[in-house]
């Protein structure tokens, strides 16, 4: 629970563990009374849990516990110990702990994963890629990727590497690609060759693109 708009997802059969995309708000700056800009966000499950929303966003950034009656801000929200107490709700009301994005960017640059640049936002989980869960074909990608997340990003045409090390913890971030221009990519997986599928939607909204494809990206060794 504790999720915004959750986009595309995907599991590590390895480690049982999820991975998805996270649509945050349009807020597009800081508001001192309200709480943080939008960010979107890749979030990694590896137990059920509490993943923010809507008391807090990216690395548990807290919003002030507003109300909507006076239009006043109270204080911001502990993610230690979240309290929901909605009149509306019907359940708990101290929330499990609050589990941080696994990346997060707002529209601007991000200051922690500068890589992932500035402007429009729609944050997609791919999947992790295993070596040798795949057919050894000339198309299979390279033991480099072994063991990577790909995430990739809707808005801004760009798809990227996560590394990870032995306990799946975030390392590092690299573009796949960085010299190819793709069309609103929007979902992707691996084959049973070994290459990428990849789905481009196209670069306008509710139209017959021309540039809305099925693409299959190989590895060509030397």
């Amino acid at each position: 629970m504790g999720l915004r708009n959750p986009y595309r997802m995907a599991i590590d059969r390895r480690t049982g563990y999820l991975y998805w995309g996270d649509v945050g708000p349009d807020a597009g700056a800081d508001n001192p009374t309200r709480g943080p800009q939008g960010h979107d966000e890749i979030n990694q499950a590896r137990t059920p849990g509490f993943f923010g929303w809507p008391y807090f966003i990216g690395n548990n950034k807290p919003y002030h516990d507003y109300d909507f009656g006076p239009q006043t801000s109270g204080p911001l929200f502990d993610p230690t110990a979240p309290v929901n107490d909605s009149p509306n709700n019907t359940g708990i009301q101290t929330l499990p702990p609050a589990q941080p994005a696994f990346i997060w960017y707002p529209y601007g640059p991000s200051a922690e994963f500068p890589l992932l640049g500035a402007g429009g936002r729609t944050a997609v989980a791919g999947p992790v890629f295993y070596w040798d869960d795949y057919e050894d074909t000339a198309r299979r990608f390279p033991p480099y990727y072994d063991g990577k997340l790909f995430i990739y990003e809707w808005m801004r045409d760009q798809i990227f590497v996560v590394t990870m090390n032995e306990q799946s913890d975030y390392e590092s971030i690299e573009r796949f690609l960085p010299s190819t221009t793709f069309s609103n990519p929007i979902d992707m997986l691996f084959g049973p060759d070994g290459a990428m599928y990849l789905l481009e939607y196209g670069n306008t909204w509710n139209a017959a693109n021309p540039d809305a494809r099925l693409s299959r990206i190989d590895y060509i060794g030397e």
